[in-house]
C-alpha cells in the first residue's frame, strides 16, 4: 500500500481534504464572482489527477495522495498572501494597467514550487 496506508484511508483523506479546500478557499477568495468558481477546484482536480494516474497506472492510494496534495497545496500557497491577491483585484477593476504585487507573486511561485517538490519527494519514496 502506498506509504503504509489502506485505500480506505486515502479515500477518507481526499474527502478531508477536499472539505477543507472548499472551505478554505470561500475565506482566501474575496471577490464573489470567483469566490463561486472555488466549488470546480475538486471536480478539475479528480479529472486531472484521475487521468494521470490512469495513465501512468498508478494504484488508487497514489492517485488519491496526488488528489489530496494538490487539494491542500492551493490554500497553503494562497492563504498568507490572501489580503493583497483582494487589494490587487480592487485596484485592477478600478485601472486594468495595475500590475500585482511583486512579493505576493514571489510568494505563490516559491511557495508552489517549493510544495510541489516535496509532494514529488513524498510520492517517490513511497512508490
Amino acid at each position: 500500500m502506498f506509504l503504509s496506508l489502506s485505500t480506505s484511508v486515502w479515500i477518507l483523506i481526499a474527502a478531508g481534504a477536499t472539505v477543507v479546500n472548499l472551505a478554505a478557499m470561500q475565506w482566501i477568495i474575496q471577490v464573489p464572482r470567483y469566490r463561486k468558481r472555488q466549488f470546480w477546484m475538486p471536480v478539475i482536480g479528480i479529472v486531472a489527477v484521475g487521468a494521470r494516474g490512469l495513465a501512468q497506472h498508478d494504484t488508487l492510494a497514489e492517485t488519491l495522495y496526488l488528489y489530496a496534495a494538490l487539494m491542500v497545496l492551493f490554500p497553503l500557497v494562497l492563504a498568507p498572501v490572501r489580503r493583497t491577491i483582494t487589494r490587487d483585484h480592487q485596484r485592477w477593476v478600478q485601472d486594468p494597467t495595475t500590475k500585482a504585487d511583486k512579493g505576493a507573486m514571489t510568494w505563490i511561485a516559491v511557495s508552489a514550487t517549493v510544495l510541489l517538490v516535496v509532494i514529488g519527494a513524498v510520492y517517490a519514496a513511497g512508490a
